[in-house]
C-alpha cells in the first residue's frame, strides 16, 4: 500500500497553500466549500469542496484531505503521510507564477527537499527513504 501521496502543482491540486503568501490567487472565500465540508466554510481549494489528490487519499485509506504545506495548523506528523507543495497559477516556466505572485515550480521543488529533511527528522533517515520511494509523486501543471 502506499504509504503518503506527496503532491506537486497548480490550481487543480492547491488545498490552500496560496492563502499564506500575498497574491490575489486564493480560495479562502464563497463559493469554494460552499456544499463541503462542516458549515460550508471555504474550503482553501479552487473547488466547491475537495480536490482529487484529497480523493486519492481517500481511496488509499490514508485520511480525508490533503494539507498545504505552508499551513501553519499542520506539521511533519501531518506530512508524514501526504502533503501538497501545489500553488494555483503556477507552470513550468518562472514568467508563468511571476505574473500572480505566486509559488514558482522551483520553490515547490525546493519545499520538497526541506520537506525530505524535516521527514528525516522525524522518522530517521531508513524510515524516510523508505517512505519517500514508496510514496505516490503526483504532478498537476498546465490544466
Amino acid at each position: 500500500m502506499v504509504p503518503a501521496v506527496i503532491v506537486f502543482g497548480d490550481s487543480t491540486v492547491d488545498p490552500g497553500n496560496n492563502n499564506q503568501i500575498s497574491t490575489v490567487l486564493k480560495s479562502n472565500f464563497a463559493p469554494y466549500g460552499r456544499d463541503y465540508f462542516v458549515g460550508g466554510q471555504p474550503t482553501r481549494r479552487f473547488s466547491n469542496g475537495r480536490i482529487a489528490t484529497d480523493f486519492i487519499l481517500e481511496a488509499f485509506r490514508i485520511k480525508p484531505v490533503i494539507p498545504a504545506y505552508l499551513d501553519p495548523k499542520y506539521d511533519i506528523r501531518d506530512f508524514a503521510t501526504g502533503v501538497s507543495f501545489a500553488s494555483a497559477g503556477t507552470g513550468y516556466d518562472n514568467a508563468t507564477s511571476d505574473v500572480l505572485s505566486v509559488i514558482p515550480f522551483w520553490k515547490e521543488m525546493e519545499y520538497y527537499r526541506e520537506y525530505q529533511s524535516k521527514l528525516r527528522g522525524y522518522l530517521g533517515n531508513d524510515k524516510a527513504n523508505h517512505l519517500l520511494s514508496e510514496s505516490l509523486h503526483l504532478l498537476s501543471i498546465g490544466s
